[in-house]
């Protein structure tokens, strides 16, 4: 169904291999069978309220952000405008 669940599914499961934790440790740790997640994993498709429990195993939390932040940011990094020194007039101020 979405490529953006899925990513989120494989990304939670890495971690969690990477602490240590197989995929059905981690399915069952959240309250889900190792089928089940499997299944989701494939299909792109998860419940909220499973994907929340996925993560809090790995002491992580969902949360929404806008789409093009990331963007905006890593150009603001690139432009040295993300950060500004107190009193420094933005550009455009003199």
């Amino acid at each position: 169904m979405s490529n953006s669940i899925k990513a989120l599914i494989v990304q939670l499961v890495s971690l969690a291999r990477r602490r240590g934790l197989t995929q059905g440790e981690l399915a069952e740790r959240a309250g889900l069978t190792a089928v089940g997640l499997s299944k989701a994993k494939q299909r792109g498709d998860i419940r909220a309220s499973s994907l929340a429990a996925l993560a809090e195993q790995l002491d992580l939390q969902l949360a929404l952000t806008p789409k093009h932040s990331r963007e905006q940011a890593a150009e603001a990094i690139r432009s040295g405008t993300l950060f500004r020194v107190s009193g420094e007039p933005d550009e455009g101020q003199h």
